[in-house]
């Protein structure tokens, strides 16, 4: 039909007064049977300014774009409107969903494609894809902002490999039994990555299995040996530095300490006294290398020299006997191991003797072993597990 024709046709003029009174799609229609084909795309892009929700308006544009033919001038326009409004919807909505993100990426390559590529940035910004924002930063001039992507870019790169380097830290320094070299390494990971829920949970996994501060209890090859990082050392009930029961036995009974070559005790105050040979100790008295003391009548027990710091205890009678402990302030010697336990910053850790050898979880170590509760741990024939 001819631009005459379609002018003066009925559907033509009934199209105008749609238009005219603000029926859009109607117009469309009538302008579609008029074959005037670009009037009919332009009322349908009328009726998407109006359109109340996004849906609405992507359907006036979609069938724009379906009565306009391929290569048309309108085109591009229509599909930078089309791109631009499900931008404006996902800046206000965000993003979530795979759908909206699928969505927003094909509205970014409509926009590039209509030669809007600052939009198409901000659309490739909203779902994170680096190389398309550089391309479309690139194609719309933004250099500034292409500068600031490409420095960020190199931060994150930075930032991947000392992560990466951290986590091999981690691994091997736990694998060698140097627990806070491990435990500060992911710290420092967490630092770099603090949206990485794992972090804090490897983290918590170490902390809860710290041994108490300043003691651990090992059982060597089936027999338990509390180790104590503390001389002078105080001995009573639960909150003493080593822990009796028995009903003779105050809260702080008595005091040991060592002298060189010779062990000291003390009273201190304790409602039952502390017994030598079966006399009450009326203030600190020097012992020799070895001897029994009583805390009250019920509780004995056996105090010898240990190694050049360590004072060997055993409970010879009362609830706890045949208890055996290392107390002392410097190196521990480990009974039947060739090994030791101090107390760096209060944490336990055993090192083998000068060319022992010395196994965590069945795997060799060369350093010492800062202990966790549960750790199985040989040392030459010798089994030693970290119980809590």
């Amino acid at each position: 039909m001819g631009v005459l024709r379609r002018m003066f046709s009925g559907a033509f003029r009934r199209a105008r007064a749609a238009e005219a009174s603000g029926e859009y799609r109607k117009a469309a229609a009538l302008y579609a049977e008029a074959e005037a084909l670009e009037e009919a795309a332009t009322a349908l892009t009328h009726a998407a300014d109006r359109a109340s929700d996004l849906d609405s308006r992507l359907a006036c544009l979609e069938d724009a774009l379906r009565w306009l033919p391929e290569g048309h001038a309108r085109r591009p326009e229509i599909e930078g409107r089309i791109g631009a409004a499900i931008l404006e919807d996902a800046c206000s909505r965000g993003v979530s969903s795979a759908q909206d993100k699928r969505r927003l990426a094909g509205a970014a390559e409509r926009l590039e494609a209509a030669g809007r590529p600052g939009d198409a940035a901000v659309a490739w910004e909203l779902l994170g894809r680096r190389d398309d924002l550089a391309r479309a930063l690139t194609a719309a001039g933004e250099i500034e902002k292409l500068e600031r992507l490409l420095s960020d870019q190199s931060t994150e790169h930075s930032n991947e490999r000392a992560l990466r380097r951290l986590l091999g830290d981690y691994e091997l320094a736990m694998t060698g039994g140097a627990r806070v070299e491990a435990r500060d390494a992911l710290r420092k990971a967490l630092e770099l990555a603090p949206g990485d829920a794992a972090l804090p949970d490897l983290i918590r996994k170490i902390e809860s299995r710290w041994t108490p501060p300043g003691r651990v209890t090992l059982e060597i090859d089936g027999r338990p040996v509390g180790f104590v990082g503390r001389l002078p050392a105080v001995l009573g009930r639960a909150e003493a530095d080593l822990a009796l029961r028995g009903a003779s036995v105050s809260r702080r009974h008595c005091e040991i300490a060592r002298d060189g070559t010779r062990l000291v005790v003390r009273d201190l105050g304790s409602r039952n006294g502390t017994l030598v040979r079966g006399v009450p100790l009326g203030g600190a008295l020097e012992l020799g290398g070895e001897d029994e003391i009583g805390l009250g009548d019920d509780v004995a027990v056996q105090l010898a020299l240990d190694g050049p710091s360590g004072v060997l205890v055993a409970v010879v009678r009362g609830l706890d006997a045949g208890a055996r402990y290392v107390v002392g302030d410097g190196a521990l010697r480990v009974p039947g191991a060739n090994a030791c336990v101090t107390f760096p910053a209060g944490r336990a850790t055993l090192t083998a003797d000068a060319g022992g050898a010395l196994s965590l979880d069945h795997k060799r170590c060369t350093t010492p072993v800062t202990l966790l509760v549960g750790d199985v741990i040989a040392i030459g024939e010798t089994r030693i597990e970290v119980r809590a």
